[in-house]
């Protein structure tokens, strides 16, 4: 049944959110898509991530995933050439394989992130303490999940989240250089030529991004995807 989508604003704030996000306050790298819905992912998918995420990375003294837009950049890489599998050889056998043999099943990346939601949300909990527990039962594939592995789902999750939290905000997350404050990365940009040969020294001025404009946050103001799906409340 289709029903309702809601801007991703509303989906990760308010009385939409659950109870482990239910607080933060929502400022995505692209300012232009809040009042929009999210491209891929459907609202309780949008949820789930959220507070699955904001246990990887919680808030500190820090930014915690979702409010460095994680969840954002999550939807924009399924809707992109990577959630398609550009790149990627899916063609078999399928063996299981190690990890550094890279990519090996016989499903896109948006495919095998929608049906391990799927299998990942069914009983999943409201709660802080009780997704601290789900994303470790995950990460031991100790959770049913059909022909899928749960520690797969929580692998790619894992991968995502730390890719939004620490990559340049062009590709959507790290808010207001939220990761790069947290480790002390001045940023991927060629405004500090006058400092390069002075070694040893310290670089006081705030992160940058490639695209970094004064007073912007480094998301560079593009078209976005097309809306490829997630259109109920799975």
């Amino acid at each position: 049944m289709t029903t309702a989508r809601f801007s991703r604003r509303q989906v990760l704030s308010g009385a939409l959110a659950s109870s482990v996000v239910a607080s933060m306050p929502i400022k995505h790298a692209f300012a232009q898509i809040d009042d929009q819905p999210f491209f891929f992912l459907s609202n309780n998918e949008a949820r789930y991530l959220a507070s699955l995420c904001d246990t990887l990375i919680p808030r500190d003294d820090y930014p915690s995933a979702s409010e460095a837009g994680v969840v954002d950049f999550i939807d924009l890489q399924m809707s992109s050439g990577y959630g398609k599998g550009e790149g990627l050889f899916l063609e078999g056998p399928f063996d299981e394989g190690t990890p550094e043999q890279g990519y090996q099943l016989p499903l896109t990346p948006a495919e095998f992130l929608r049906q391990g939601l799927e299998q990942a949300m069914q009983g999943a909990p409201a709660d802080a303490e009780g997704f601290e527990a789900h994303a470790t039962a995950l990460s031991k594939d100790e959770v049913p999940f059909g022909d899928l592995s749960s520690k797969q789902f929580f692998d790619e999750v894992w991968k995502l989240t730390n890719q939004g939290y620490f990559a340049d905000p062009i590709y959507g997350g790290n808010t207001d250089y939220a990761g790069w404050k947290m480790v002390g990365f001045p940023g991927a940009h060629a405004y500090y030529l006058s400092f390069v040969d002075k070694h040893n020294r310290p670089y006081r001025q705030p992160p940058m991004g490639v695209n970094h404009q004064p007073g912007g946050n480094g998301a560079m103001p593009r078209p976005h995807p097309a809306n490829t799906g997630g259109t109920d409340d799975r």
